[in-house]
């Protein structure tokens, strides 16, 4: 798995282009994950790894649940970025 920096460069980078919400989550669950990409940050699973599943209301044309599921390490670094304040102008 990429390191701490490269991981939160990749969340910025998700919530700028939308390929994962900027707002806060509905519900979250933590179980062994698959080999498949993380939705957000686009990092292979390694091994046996945890991966969470965050749940967001969709809301627009069209409402609905979307769902993501990421590596801890992904999600940690998607948490951070979403919740920093912005830098002052």
């Amino acid at each position: 798995m990429p390191d701490e920096p490269a991981l939160r460069e990749k969340a910025r980078e998700a919530i700028a282009t939308a390929g994962c919400p900027g707002h806060d989550l509905i519900v979250g669950s933590a179980r062994p994950g698959a080999e498949s990409p993380a939705r957000c940050v686009a990092t292979p699973w390694g091994g046996i790894e945890m991966q969470v599943e965050i749940e967001f209301n969709r809301h627009g044309a069209t409402p609905g649940l979307d769902r993501y599921h990421l590596h801890f390490g992904c999600f940690t670094a998607w948490e951070f970025e979403r919740t920093k304040a912005e830098p002052a102008p």
